[in-house]
């Protein structure tokens, strides 16, 4: 009896150690699978300036970053923001802005680099990275002004991302953090759902079977205007590397990162949207962009854009 109850501990001993061992060996397979690399070389430019702002840029700890991804030839929305929000006003707020940039596409021939470094010379807020103004390069720009903002200001509390055309009423935002948002953990913004990658070659969206294989794009925030934190921003930027480069900077940043990352999404309250696309507004009526316009909104968010 003895005999046959040792080899029967003998006999699970063994079943149990190979249990393990294959456990084992196919977590690390996962995790190794997981950790893997794609494409680094994508991302080498979020870390590469033409122009940055100085280092005093963050040296008054400013409570939100407002990111503002740009077109290098958009002279005039740039200098509507300055206009609607003044640096003066920023300060009051306890604010700080940055404009996104990219290098001048080489057959643009009405737009001059030095005309770039003298804007900056004279509002000293501009992050110009170090490749081409491209849709394809959207996400490189994205992430380069999460990176910038969490190497740069890690002691801002908040960072506010917007397009260039996007109006927006900076109290507002402000009263909905102090009053709604308690951890660090989170992302803010327009939450899309089910929506498709668009298949009409033609269209400035259009994105192939090959970029992006599924029917649908997993939930994400909108790119055009969100909320979040340093903290996320630095988990965005190191899972990035781990994952197929895909130029639809908010289908990745915030919507295939996030969700690998499993950050809580917010939905941002109904009564903070417009219907209303600004570059509707300017080509109708362009006076409608004015100081007043500007500071009295919630946010004009071009909702036609994508279309």
């Amino acid at each position: 009896m003895q005999r046959k109850l040792k080899k029967i501990a003998i006999v699970l001993t063994i079943s149990l150690y190979l249990s393990f061992w294959i456990y084992t060996s196919l977590e690390m397979k996962r995790v190794t699978k997981r950790r893997i690399l794609h494409n680094p070389m994508e991302y080498r430019f979020i870390k590469d300036y033409v122009i940055s702002p100085s280092e005093r840029f963050c040296q008054k700890s400013p409570f939100v970053i407002i990111i503002v991804t740009s077109y290098v030839g958009n002279f005039e929305l740039r200098n509507m923001f300055r206009r609607g929000m003044p640096q003066e006003k920023l300060e009051s707020l306890h604010a700080a802005r940055i404009f996104l940039l990219a290098e001048i596409p080489p057959k643009v021939k009405n737009i001059t680099q030095s005309l770039i470094e003298e804007e900056n010379q004279k509002f000293h807020d501009i992050l110009q990275g170090a490749f081409t103004e491209s849709y394809r390069n959207l996400t490189i720009k994205h992430l380069m002004g999460l990176q910038w903002v969490t190497t740069k200001c890690p002691d801002a509390s908040y960072i506010l991302k917007v397009d260039d055309d996007t109006v927006f009423r900076f109290e507002k935002i402000l009263n909905i953090l102090l009053r709604t948002i308690d951890d660090d953990d989170f992302i803010m913004g327009y939450m899309l759902n089910n929506t498709e990658p668009k298949r009409d070659n033609t269209n400035r969206w259009y994105v192939s079977f090959e970029e992006y294989p599924n029917t649908e794009y997993p939930t994400y925030v909108s790119g055009w205007y969100y909320v979040t934190t340093p903290t996320v921003a630095t988990k965005l930027i190191n899972e990035a590397m781990y994952h197929p480069y895909f130029w639809v900077d908010d289908v990745l940043v915030t919507g295939i990162l996030i969700g690998a990352l499993n950050i809580r999404m917010i939905q941002m309250p109904d009564e903070f949207w417009f219907e209303y696309g600004l570059n509707i507004m300017i080509q109708t009526n362009r006076e409608v962009w004015g100081i007043e316009a500007f500071n009295q909104s919630y946010v004009i968010a071009n909702l036609a854009k994508r279309t």
